[in-house]
C-alpha cells in the first residue's frame, strides 16, 4: 500500500478505541482565573468512528471543537503523509479566541513515523467575538508531536504531543500559560455486534447507576414546600428524574433508597412543567411490563400495556396533569394551539414543549384522560413553528428490524419522496439546533400516537405530520453528530448530553437504528463510554441521568404510521 492510499481500515459502524493520557501544568495570575481558559475542562472520547469518515475513509468530517480535540484530529488524519502545511479548519468559539492554526506535517519514515507540529497565531483583527466573553483569549504557541501509523491494518498507532501555549485576556489584563502532553496509544477495534461492546454498554450503565444512587441519598430530605424558592421545582424535577433513571436502570423499586425517594416525591408540591413530567414518568416507570419495550420492537405487541395504578397514585398523576394542562401559553387559542412554558404565563419553549407532551403521554398510558383536542393543538404548535433547513430530499431510515436483516445480507432501505428538509429551534426565529429538532420529532411521534390510540387521528393532520417527521430526520441525516449539539456553530458545546438523550427518544420512538449511514446508538455510546468517569458520571447528575437513559434505550416506541 503506498503512502497515497492510506485510509481507515475499519467495520462499517466501527471504532478505533485509543487509551489516553493527559498531564498539564498552567500558571496563572491571579489563580482562580485558571478556569476560564478555554477548552481545557472540554474533551472528547478517544475514538475515531467509521460514521465520522469522509468519503475516502482517510481523515473525520468532525471539526476542530475546542483546544484539546486540535492535535488528535490532525493526528489521526490520513490524508496528509507526505511533507506539507495544511490549514487547520476551527470551529466559530476558537476563531473567537483570535487564533488561527496551521499544521506541518514531516516526511513519513519507513517505520511509519512522522513529526507534526501545529502552529497557533493571533486571528484576524476583524474576527467577531462571542457576546459575553470580555472579548476572549487571543491565543499564541505551538504543539510539537510525533505519530506513528500502522500500515499493515490502516490506522494511527500512537501519537504524542507537547502543548506550549499563551493564552492572552483582556480585561483583566492577564496571561495564561498552558504546558501540556498529550498520549494516544490503539487499543482496540468494536463494532455494535461486539460481545465487549454489549458488556461495555452493561458496566457503563451499573456504574451510573452507583452514582446516581449517591446522588440520590444526598438529596433526600430536601423540603417539601417550595417556600418561595424558585430553584425548588428544579430541584424537585431533578429527583424525579433521579428516580425515574435509576427504575429504568434496573433498580428494584422496593428497594429502601429508591422508595424513600418515591415517598418524597409524592409527598412535594410541584408546580414546573419540568418537574411534573418528570414525576409523571417516574410513576408511570413503576408501572411499566419491564419486557414491553423489546416485545414491540419485536412485534409481539402492538400497542403500549395500559398501566393500572394504584388509588393513591392514580390521584397524584390525576393531580399533576391538571397543572401540567395549566402551564400554557396564555397568548394563543388553546383551541389551536398548545404550547408549554416553565408555568402558566404569555410564553414558550419547545424544551418545556416537549417535557409536557412526554408527561401527557405517559399520564395517558396510566389511563388518565388527554382528550384528542389537546393532541391536535399541540401538533399544530409542532407544524407552526418548524423551520425549513436546505434543500428537499429522502431520508434515509433504516428501522432495527431492517437493520437485522442487513446483517445477514437482506437489502432493506426506506425512502420516500423528496420533501423539505427543517428543523425545530428553542423559540422561534433562530436556526434548528440538534436537541430542539429531537425534541419537534419527539413531540409530533408523541402527538401521532395518542391520536391514533385514541382514533382521532384526521388525515389531513397525519399526512402533515409524516412530512414533518421525515424533514426532521432528513435534518438530523445531514446535521447528525454525537461529539456535540448541531446547529449554530457557536453554540456547538451546549447541552450535548441533553441532545444526546433527545437523539435517543427521537430514534427510539420511531424505532430506526441508522439515520443514513450512521449507528447513531454505537456511535453515542461510544462517546459516552469513553468520557465516563471512573465513579460512573458525567459532568453532573443531570447529564448522568440523560447518560444512562440514552444507554439504557429507555424511550417506548410509539404507534406511528
Amino acid at each position: 500500500m503506498s503512502a497515497q492510499e492510506l485510509r481507515w481500515n475499519l467495520p462499517p459502524h466501527g471504532a478505533a478505541i485509543y487509551q489516553r493520557t493527559w498531564q498539564q501544568e498552567t500558571s496563572a495570575e491571579p489563580k482562580s482565573a485558571d478556569h476560564n481558559v478555554p477548552g481545557l475542562d472540554q474533551n472528547s472520547a478517544p475514538v475515531v468512528l467509521s460514521d465520522e469518515l469522509d468519503a475516502k475513509g482517510m481523515q473525520t468530517t468532525e471539526p476542530v471543537l475546542h483546544m484539546r480535540a486540535l492535535f488528535p484530529l490532525v493526528a489521526l488524519n490520513l490524508a496528509f503523509v507526505k511533507p506539507c502545511k495544511v490549514a487547520v479548519k476551527l470551529n466559530q468559539q476558537l476563531r473567537n479566541a483570535a487564533m488561527n492554526a496551521e499544521a506541518e506535517y514531516g516526511p513519513l519514515s519507513n517505520s511509519g513515523e512522522q513529526t507534526i507540529a501545529v502552529t497557533l497565531g493571533p486571528g484576524p483583527k476583524e474576527t467577531v467575538r462571542l457576546p459575553g466573553n470580555n472579548g476572549g483569549p487571543q491565543i499564541s504557541g505551538k504543539i510539537i508531536g510525533k505519530r506513528t501509523i500502522d500500515r499493515t491494518n490502516g490506522r494511527v498507532a500512537s501519537f504524542t504531543a507537547k502543548f506550549e501555549l499563551n493564552y492572552e485576556f483582556q480585561n483583566p489584563a492577564r496571561i495564561v500559560h498552558l504546558d501540556a502532553t498529550e498520549s494516544w496509544t490503539f487499543d482496540k477495534v468494536l463494532a455494535h455486534g461486539d460481545a465487549e461492546f454489549r458488556s461495555m454498554v452493561t458496566a457503563g450503565i451499573r456504574k451510573a447507576v452507583a452514582a446516581l444512587r449517591t446522588e440520590l441519598k444526598s438529596q433526600l430530605g430536601q423540603p417539601l414546600k417550595s417556600g418561595g424558592d424558585p430553584h425548588f421545582n428544579i430541584r424537585t424535577g431533578q429527583l424525579a428524574l433521579l428516580l425515574l433513571s435509576l427504575v429504568k436502570g434496573g433498580e428494584d423499586p422496593s428497594n429502601e433508597l429508591i422508595a424513600k425517594g418515591y415517598l418524597e416525591l409524592r409527598q412535594r408540591v410541584i408546580e414546573g412543567t419540568y418537574s411534573l413530567a418528570c414525576a409523571i414518568l417516574a410513576i408511570e416507570a413503576l408501572y411499566t411490563p419491564p419486557s414491553e419495550a423489546q416485545e414491540i420492537r419485536e412485534g409481539r405487541l402492538k400497542t403500549p400495556i395500559p398501566r393500572v395504578l394504584s388509588g393513591g397514585d392514580r390521584a397524584l398523576v390525576t393531580e399533576w396533569t391538571k397543572a401540567m394542562l395549566k402551564n400554557i401559553d396564555e397568548r394563543v387559542d388553546e383551541a389551536s394551539i398548545r404550547r408549554w412554558f416553565y408555568g402558566p404565563g404569555k410564553d414558550f419553549d419547545n424544551s418545556n414543549t416537549q417535557y409536557a407532551l412526554l408527561g401527557l403521554y405517559a399520564a395517558q398510558l396510566c389511563g388518565i384522560d388527554t382528550p384528542a383536542v389537546l393532541w391536535t393543538t399541540a401538533a399544530n404548535h409542532w407544524l407552526r413553528v418548524i423551520v425549513p433547513a436546505g434543500e428537499s430530499g429522502s431520508p434515509l431510515l433504516v428501522t432495527h428490524t431492517d437493520l437485522e436483516k442487513q446483517q445477514k445480507g437482506g437489502k432493506t432501505r426506506t425512502t420516500g419522496t423528496k420533501i423539505p428538509c427543517a428543523g425545530w429551534c428553542y423559540k422561534s426565529d433562530e436556526p434548528p439546533t440538534g436537541s430542539m429538532t429531537c425534541a419537534g420529532i419527539s413531540g409530533l411521534s408523541l402527538c401521532s400516537s395518542a391520536l391514533r390510540t385514541l382514533k382521532k387521528s384526521p388525515l389531513k393532520l397525519q399526512r402533515e405530520i409524516d412530512e414533518a417527521l421525515r424533514g426532521g430526520l432528513l435534518w438530523l441525516q445531514r446535521n447528525i453528530s454525537v461529539r456535540y449539539n448541531p446547529g449554530p456553530e457557536g453554540a456547538w458545546s451546549n447541552w450535548h448530553f441533553y441532545y444526546l438523550y433527545g437523539l435517543e427518544r427521537a430514534c427510539e420512538l420511531n424505532q430506526i437504528a441508522l439515520l443514513g449511514d450512521t449507528d447513531w446508538y454505537f456511535d453515542g455510546a461510544m462517546e459516552l463510554l469513553l468520557r465516563q468517569t471512573k465513579e460512573g458520571t458525567w459532568d453532573s447528575p443531570e447529564n448522568t441521568c440523560f447518560g444512562l437513559l440514552f444507554l439504557k434505550k429507555t424511550a417506548l416506541p410509539a404507534i406511528t404510521r
